[in-house]
This record gives structure tokens, sequence and C-alpha cells, in this order.
């Protein structure tokens, strides 16, 4: 198994809390290193100040005299630690004189034979380490050591200073420090898992309004946090989303819902005009119209039906492409002049209705008047079309059917007014729905599918638009179509 896998079955918080203890671990190292380092460089800048001191007043003493002069306190020196060891070597470095401090264990001193006058003066003054072998011991003994040739005589001094309790008090140093940053580590390793335990706490609300949004409960939402904090941005792009998804549940169950509808009325308006296609076809075969003339009649019905199942299916693929529609296909376009084409087809279609078309205050309009507005003309023409058509299955012969159209604050206005019965007004939003008929019998002695005003409403709405029913003064239903438009340029 791959570290990048192992890694990612740990949890974040045991990954934050061993990134942090981690990162203190070494701050702490970094901080304990450059601590010894200094004390280190502290104690032997001590040391050497000591010995570059005590040689500088031992280089003028005569060697014969010294041990003397320095029992009647007639030498200065700094005062030295115990176990120093002073010694005068001559010319070919040979022992003079040695002098070892009385606290000096077993009198284990470094071997200065051998320190000739000329390795003295390539040392130029500059202390160096020393170290001494010792066999009773467990370790060996190091020295500091400083040679300065003598000024009076031909010769050298050598003090050796024992280095070894500053390198104790470094060692216990270190381990006193690892112990306290080892405490520090467990205490901050604790402390920070605390903190992000409480942190992530909001996760796990999330976590849980996750399942419950899982087991069907869209309703559920997180706690609203300060939105400058980072739970608090989660929260509420979690809560924006959970509404989508609440929205898209509620939409997927009224589409569901619409479609089972659909697809019965569907079948229930085309169950009627198939079942009398299909039984004028079996008394034919049977045998049971033995007239001309009911043959002709059974004909013109079949194909009567014919057409009513025909326009049907027109009418759902046109409803099917509205619903599919992503974007209109607008252009500049001559409202008035579709207006125009849609009143003399629909008078063309109902021969015994009068249709009239005039602005809003109901004034006629001048021949080459013209309205420009930004639209979809094909659908436009389908709205003008289908409001006709409905207008004129319910108006009475004797009353004419008005199409009133204008703007007002770039505002399309459309109002296609019938006076016949109208419609009530527990009704009036109902229309709009497919195959919804406020009378049945009457819609289909006149032909209605009922998808015409559904038809309606899918491309206005496509336009932004709305569409409203009022009644007109002194019967009837006028509705009002209200669309946004852009001015031409």
């Amino acid at each position: 198994m791959r570290f990048g896998n192992l890694l990612d079955r740990v949890s974040l918080r045991s990954k934050l809390t061993t990134l942090a203890v981690m990162l203190i671990a070494l701050l702490l190292a970094g901080s304990s290193v450059s601590t010894v380092a200094l004390l280190r460089t502290y104690l032997q800048s001590n040391t050497d100040t000591l010995l570059t001191a005590s040689a500088s007043t031992l280089k003028n003493e005569d060697p014969a005299t010294l041990e003397f002069r320095m029992q009647r306190g007639m030498v200065t020196l700094p005062s030295l630690p115990s176990g120093y060891y002073i010694a005068f070597v001559d010319s070919s470095g040979n022992l003079a004189l040695g002098l070892v401090a009385s606290g000096s264990e077993s009198r284990v001193v470094p071997n200065v034979t051998g320190l000739d006058l000329d390795f003295v003066r390539s040392t130029n003054g500059t202390p160096f380490d020393v170290e001494v072998e010792v066999e009773t011991r467990d370790r060996d003994v190091d020295y500091r050591v400083i040679a300065e040739p003598l000024t009076r005589y031909q010769g050298s001094v050598i003090i050796a200073l024992p280095v070894n309790e500053n390198r104790r008090l470094i060692a216990e140093y270190s381990a006193i420090g690892g112990r306290v940053g080892l405490v520090i580590l467990v205490l901050a390793g604790f402390s920070i898992w605390l903190t992000i335990s409480s942190a992530l706490r909001p996760l796990r609300e999330v976590e849980r309004t996750a399942k419950d949004v899982e087991r069907g409960n869209f309703q559920k939402r997180l706690v609203e946090k300060p939105e400058n904090t980072e739970i608090g941005k989660l929260n509420k792009s979690l809560n924006s989303m959970l509404d989508g998804i609440e929205t898209a549940f509620i939409d997927r169950g009224k589409t569901l819902n619409q479609m089972r509808r659909f697809l019965s009325d569907a079948s229930h308006e085309l169950r009627t005009p198939l079942a009398s296609v299909q039984g004028y076809a079996e008394l034919y075969r049977m045998g049971a119209m033995k007239k001309k003339a009911d043959v002709s009649e059974a004909m013109e019905r079949i194909e009567a039906e014919a057409k009513r199942m025909s326009g049907l299916v027109e009418n759902l693929l046109t409803l099917t492409r509205l619903d599919e529609l992503n974007t209109l296909e607008k252009s500049e376009s001559d409202v008035l002049a579709i207006a125009r084409s849609a009143v003399q087809d629909a008078q063309a279609a109902n021969i015994e209705t009068d249709f009239e078309i005039c602005d809003l205050a109901g004034a006629d309009l001048p021949e080459g008047k013209k309205l420009t507005a930004e639209i979809d003309a094909n659908q436009i023409k389908q709205v003008f079309t289908n409001l006709l058509a409905n207008a004129a299955r319910f108006s009475p012969e004797n009353k004419p059917v008005s199409v009133s159209v204008g703007e007002s604050e770039s505002t399309l206005l459309i109002r296609v007014i019938d006076r016949g019965e109208g419609i009530p007004d527990q009704f009036k939003e109902k229309v709009f729905d497919r195959f919804y008929r406020v009378d049945n019998s009457r819609n289909n002695q006149t032909g209605g599918s009922g998808l015409g005003l559904a038809i309606v409403k899918s491309i206005v709405d496509a336009h932004n638009g709305k569409i409203t029913i009022t009644d007109t003064e002194g019967g009837g239903a006028t509705f009002e179509i209200e669309i946004p438009i852009s001015q031409p340029s």
C-alpha cells in the first residue's frame, strides 16, 4: 500500500495535530541547539579570557622565583578555577617548573614537554584543546591550553584549565532542555488536539446534516455562523446548495406529477377520437353501412377525428419543443404586421366571426403603422393564433373579437378580447394548465384540446412576460399579455 493511500486514511484532525507538533518539535530543537551553541561559546570565551589574562601576567615572571612570589601573594592572577596547571619550559620544550592546583584530582596534568619555542610562537597566543588519557577513568580529561613566550628568559609559560566541568554543564543543560521540550511537546499536542477538535466540531454538524439530507430530509439546514469566518462561509454556501437541492427535488416532483397528468390526459384525449375511428371502421367492415350516405357520413366523421388527433399531436409537439427550448430566436420584428397576419388567418378559418385590430385605446390603426420589438416572431405569431382561435370559439356570431396592440414604458402590450360568456374567477388561473377545460362537454363540441392556452403561457414565459385574464366590460374575457422589450437603436 502506498504512503499516499495510508495518509488518506488518517483523519484531518490527526494530520493537523501531527503537523503542528512536528513544527513545534523542530522549533524547540532549533532553539535548544542554538542555546547550547551560545552557552558553549560563552563558557569557552570565559575560559579563554582567564587563560589570556593569566598568560599575560606570568610571561613576565622569573620561573625560579615564581612559586615563592605566589606563596607570598606577590603575584596577582585572575581567579583561576580548581584543577589549573601552570608550566614553564625552556626553548627546547623541556619542563622547568610545573605548578598544579591543590584541588587537581590525581594530579592529572597535560604533557607539555616538546612544546618548544617555535611551536609556542606559532600559536600566536591562541588557546587550543588538549586531551589527557586517564586509564582509571571512564573518559579522558580535556584541557584548554594557552602558551606564551617568556619576555625576559628563553622559554615559554603554559597554562591549562580543565573544561570537563563546562562540558558536563552543557550536557546537563541539554538533558534538562530535552526533558522540558518533551513535556512542552506533550502539552502542546494535547492542547492542539483539543483546539482542532473544537474547530472541526462544525464539520461534524455538516456530516449530520448531509446524512439527514441523504435520508430525504431536505429541509435540514446548518446553523448560521458569522460570515467573516471560514465555517460561516462554508455553512452559507452549503445552505445555498441545500436550498437548490430542495428546490430541484420539489420541481422534479412537480414535473413528475405534471408528466403523469400529461400522459393521462393525452391518452384520454387520444382515446376518444381513436374509439370513434375504430367504431366506424368496424361498422364498415361488418357491412352495417348499406347506404352510400352512411358510408360518406362515416368517412367524414373519421376524417374529422383524424384532423382532431393531428391537431392534438401537433400541439403536444409544440409544447415539448417549448419545454426543451433554451434560447429564443429573437430579432427586430413588426408586432403589428404579425398581428394583422394572425387576424387574417383567423378570419379565413372562422368566416362567421368578425375580427378587428386597434390600438390600446380602441382606435383604428392607420395603414402602414409599425411597432417594432425584439421578439421571436414565429412564437408571437403562435400566441396570436391560439388566442384568436380560443376567442372565436366562444364568441357569439354577432359580436367581434378585438385585438389591441401597443407599448407602454418599454413593455409590449397585447390584448385579445372576446364578448362571450367569460371565465369564472376560480378558473382564470387554471385555464393555462394543459388539457384543462372550464366546460369539457362544450370544448369537445367546439374541438378544443385544452392545449392552446398552455402553449400561449409557455411562449409568454419564455419572453419573460406575463399573461392575465380580466372580465370584458359587458361580458366576455380579455387576455392581456405584457412582454418587456428593448427599443431598437
